[in-house]
């Protein structure tokens, strides 16, 4: 009997640990909506219901930020997931999402428990790490959000907080996914199958799909598990460390060449631009500073527990775990950072600190009688409880039943999608990140500044937002820039709108220069151009915006070409979609006249111009223009490809998968020898 129940020990905690968890979450998986209007779970949502996502095929996504390529948006993983999920289960979108964060929730502490105990090999330490990783945060205590510093921090339910309630759903997707990848890399590095190098790439492909933090937390893991393997400073070691490193970089870089159509590398470069831009990125100085404190930091570490720790989990752990904890802390007091967004870490050093500090306490509590450890588990329990009870009914009210229909952004955008249908609009704050989930509207905005395609349409939509030091030309600024960019309507939500966000700082310097189309609790629709509604334009060649403005109040050249669009006889030009990935233009042309596609530029579109191939070019703020090259009646087919670029990751991609199944193939089938 006793040996019976040491074998189902295991498993037992595992049950317990689900428990616990689906018990704290379980209206996630019946719950329709819960109204959480500040996060980004409309957006995802937008994705799973509109997106084209095609496994070889490029898309072209027109209902954000002017147009984007759809890889520009976000990684596909939350939506398509959530597309699947409501497929499967025919249920809604919304439903489908709840239910995909609810099994994340709970699927971050039991990842991290079988990883932990099937690398350590102790069950009860991987269970009470999985069970404080359910309920309590300690980084908190390390890396407070507040500017205060409260100890009752540590009781709060961030994670909960953070999936449910805000926008990191993603994210924590790639980090319950971590341990696995852990996990599995250290069983191909260490027993060389085939079968768990395929598994741990996978588990990395996903990652990456899911959030670009994955692929950081990728990179540290290729780092520091071969450097954890190594427990010599010899010849053998060191010939043991190369051959790991290059099996788990190999590794990390096929699973990122599997997924390269959907995480580009020119979207990586975008990515480190749009943040040199919004100021995320540190500035050279600090950023060789920052690493520099790392790398010190990591080599001490090192040093000592290739001494002193026997156990290479554990110096794995302490490796990685002084990598993450490092991140948000030298952000949050002494503002020091080298990745982009450095205080989201918290969440990895949330889970790092709890799995270093369970494992630390292994060795004194294993001095302790067994008789006494009881006595130690007691006051655990108490606060165990208690722990599972408040986070319940923090539970309760986070995943409450909300109906959206009554909302401000569900009634705003259905007037729009009624009224001025297939129309471009600015919708601001939450109005436009959850329009997408119930209609169908192209907008200005919605297009998240991270990954950005057009640099000159998130200054546009800034401008518009904060009228910087616009002064009394703010509304006059603002119209131009929305005019610029084909927008017929924006829609402000005032002081008393229930609107989250309120980002128009001054929501009234439109009253009395714009038209009111609709107004709801505050929130008002503004006619931004009347007359016939078209994103292609007839204009002259000097008409055209030139060069980039040098921020929002830079709108001589934008000034031209908005009269340039408003002339009272202008060129009749029209644009139709058939698709999301095409669009054709009937213009009228003269000699020395161009259009202007009010779309934004990508390298994937192409243009034919009555059967001929024509170049696009950028403007100057970013939008299409096309030289057609003829007079007359002219037919302008635009279509879209993505372009050489996703031509290649497409053809690396597919011919890697290849390669990969026939060498699985001839690995797993042993081909008979011919007779002869």
């Amino acid at each position: 009997m006793p040996r019976a129940f040491a074998t189902l020990r295991p498993f037992f905690y595992f049950g317990i640990l689900a428990w616990i968890n689906v018990y704290i979450c379980r209206e996630a998986f019946f719950t329709e909506s819960n109204g959480h209007f500040n996060s980004m779970h409309g957006e995802w949502m937008g994705l799973a219901r509109l997106g084209g996502y095609h496994l070889w095929s490029a898309s072209w996504w027109p209902w954000w930020g002017a147009g984007s390529p759809l890889e520009y948006t976000y990684p596909p993983g939350i939506p398509v997931l959530t597309a699947v999920i409501a497929r499967v289960a025919h249920c809604s979108l919304a439903l489908a999402f709840h239910r995909l964060t609810g099994v994340t929730y709970c699927l971050t502490p039991l990842l991290l428990y079988l990883t932990s105990w099937q690398i350590s090999g102790a069950a009860g330490y991987s269970f009470a790490a999985g069970v404080v990783c359910s309920l309590v945060s300690p980084i908190l205590l390390i890396a407070p959000d507040a500017n205060a510093f409260h100890f009752s921090s540590f009781w709060d339910a961030r994670r909960m907080m953070l999936v449910f309630q805000w926008d990191d759903l993603p994210h924590v997707v790639s980090i319950t996914l971590l341990p696995l990848a852990v996990w599995f890399l250290w069983r191909a590095l260490n027993g060389r199958r085939w079968l768990d190098f395929g598994i741990t790439g996978f588990i990395m492909a996903a990652m990456m799909l899911a959030s670009m933090f994955g692929l950081v937390l990728i990179a540290f893991t290729v780092v520091t598990i071969p450097l954890a393997m190594v427990a010599e400073k010899n010849a053998a070691g060191k010939s043991a460390l190369v051959s790991n490193f290059a099996s788990a970089a190999a590794t990390a870089v096929s699973a990122y060449i599997v997924v390269s159509p959907w995480v580009t590398p020119s979207l990586l470069l975008k990515i480190q631009a749009d943040s040199i831009w919004d100021g995320e990125a540190a500035s050279p100085s600090v950023t060789l500073i920052t690493l520099g404190i790392v790398a010190l930091a990591c080599a001490g570490v090192y040093a000592i527990v290739l001494r002193r720790v026997a156990d290479w989990g554990f110096r794995w752990l302490l490796l990685f775990g002084c990598i993450v904890l490092l991140i948000p802390f030298l952000d949050r007091w002494e503002r020091l950072h080298f990745l982009p967004q450095p205080s989201r870490y918290r969440i990895e050093a949330d889970l790092v600190v709890i799995w270093i500090a369970v494992f630390s306490l292994r060795p004194l509590i294993a001095r302790v009688p067994v008789r006494a450890r009881v006595l130690l588990i007691l006051p655990l329990l108490y606060f165990g409880g208690g722990q599972v009870v408040s986070w319940r009914r923090y539970a309760k009210q986070l995943l409450r039943p909300a109906d959206t229909a009554q909302s401000i952004e569900y009634r705003t955008a259905k007037w729009i999608e009624w009224n001025l249908p297939g129309q471009r609009v600015m919708m601001v704050g939450s109005i436009g990140q959850w329009a997408e989930v119930f209609t169908r509207v192209p907008q200005l905005g919605a297009q998240q500044y991270p990954t950005a395609p057009n640099f000159s349409q998130q200054v546009a939509v800034y401008i518009v937002d904060t009228g910087q030091n616009a002064g009394a030309r703010d509304g006059a600024v603002s119209i131009l820039w929305l005019k610029a960019f084909g927008a017929r309507a924006i829609a402000v939500p005032g002081p008393q709108s229930p609107e989250y966000w309120h980002l128009v700082a001054d929501p009234r310097k439109f009253e009395g220069v714009l038209p009111v189309l609709w107004r709801d609790r505050d929130t008002t629709i503004y006619l931004v151009s009347d007359g016939p509604f078209s994103l292609a334009h007839v204009v002259r060649r000097d008409d055209l915006v030139r060069h980039t403005p040098v921020n929002g109040l830079d709108v001589g050249e934008i000034r031209r070409y908005v009269g340039a669009l408003e002339e009272t006889t202008p060129t009749p030009a029209a644009l139709s979609w058939e698709g999301d990935n095409k669009a054709v233009i009937q213009a009228r042309l003269q000699p020395g006249q161009v259009v202007s596609a009010q779309i934004t530029y990508s390298s994937g579109w192409h243009a034919r111009v009555n059967g001929a191939s024509r170049d696009i070019r950028p403007d100057g703020i970013g939008l299409m223009a096309i030289d057609p090259g003829c007079t007359g009646e002219c037919r302008i087919v635009l279509e879209y490809d993505g372009g050489a670029e996703l031509r290649a990751c497409r053809i690396a991609s597919a011919s890697l998968l290849a390669l990969l199944f026939i060498a699985f193939a001839r690995r797993c089938y042993k081909w008979p020898e011919s007779n002869r």
